[in-house]
This record gives C-alpha cells, sequence and structure tokens, in this order.
C-alpha cells in the first residue's frame, strides 16, 4: 500500500510541474550571401511538440513546411523548391530539429544540442536559445549558424556562402 501511495504522490508531482504551452505563432527566417549580398528567407508551416517542467524546457522538437520556402524572388524560390541540390519538397516535404540535451546556461538562457535534419541528412548541432515566460505567454527565440555543405545541400553554386544564419521565435501560451 505504501509503493501504491509513493507512486501516486509521485504521479501527481509530476503532472503539477509539467506544464503544456502551446504555440500561438511562429517565424523561421534564414539569412545566407549570394554573391556578397545577403539573401534572406522564410520558412512557414511549423509544427511542435514541446515539454516543460517548472518552466524550464526538457524537451523541444519542430519540423517546418519546406514547400513554403519564401525569398521574394519567384524564380529563385523555384529554383530551391525544383534542383536536387535544395529542397525538393515533394521527395522531403520538411525540415526537423530535435532536442537531444538542453542545458540551462543562466536565467531564461539555454543551450541545447538539436538534431537537425535537411533533407535525408542528419546532425547533432549546439543551439542556443532564450526561454521567458510572463503571465501565461512565453517567447522562445534563438538565433544560430549553419555550415550549408555539412548537410551536401546547395552543391557546389558559385558565389554562395557556406554559412547560414537561421533565426526562430516561437510564440506560446500557457494551457
Amino acid at each position: 500500500m505504501k509503493n501504491y501511495f509513493s507512486a501516486l504522490l509521485f504521479l501527481v508531482s509530476n503532472t503539477i510541474l509539467v506544464q503544456n504551452w502551446t504555440p500561438t505563432t511562429s517565424a523561421v527566417t534564414f539569412k545566407i550571401k549570394m554573391l556578397g549580398v545577403n539573401v534572406d528567407g522564410t520558412l512557414k508551416g511549423m509544427k511542435t511538440n514541446l515539454k516543460f517542467n517548472n518552466n524550464e524546457p526538457v524537451s523541444l522538437s519542430a519540423t517546418i513546411d519546406s514547400k513554403t520556402i519564401n525569398t521574394s524572388n519567384s524564380l529563385r524560390d523555384k529554383h530551391l523548391k525544383e534542383k536536387e541540390e535544395f529542397f525538393q519538397p515533394d521527395i522531403f516535404p520538411t525540415i526537423g530539429m530535435s532536442s537531444v540535451s538542453i542545458q540551462k546556461n543562466g536565467e531564461n538562457n539555454y543551450l541545447g544540442v538539436f538534431k537537425i535534419t535537411i533533407k535525408n541528412t542528419s546532425k547533432n548541432v549546439k543551439v542556443p536559445f532564450t526561454f521567458k515566460e510572463e503571465n501565461g505567454k512565453g517567447v522562445l527565440k534563438s538565433s544560430f549558424e549553419i555550415n550549408r555543405q555539412e548537410w551536401d545541400f546547395g552543391g557546389s553554386t558559385p558565389g554562395m556562402s557556406d554559412n547560414v544564419k537561421v533565426s526562430i521565435v516561437l510564440n506560446l501560451t500557457k494551457n
């Protein structure tokens, strides 16, 4: 009987500590230099799976719809969608990101190791991010850089930088 009550107490205490956060809006932007000029772009259609304990993120994963690539240049966007060395959304409809580990680095600051999957290649990347909560609303923000060559992305396109700056903003409400 004692073990039953201990297990029940553990279950109830964990249920109370685990918070559910629901995304309200998201923004994924990127920037890469092409022939020395910044090319900005966005991706939409984020789907998430978020787990928090005591307002601390413990597990984060998301996918984004690769068909939504938008660089404000329809010819470039078509190229990015159709060419084998780029997104190929008909074959690879999502880009994924899933936490492997999360470490707190101060108030509201975290460093996560995330498995990022682009097309058929997955790599672990250290990603700094912040999470702030106020009055039942939360904001998760991250900015980081990846090397596109590590995902065999973009081929040997002349004049294209290897470094891609990625920014993510996720607005949340607590359930």
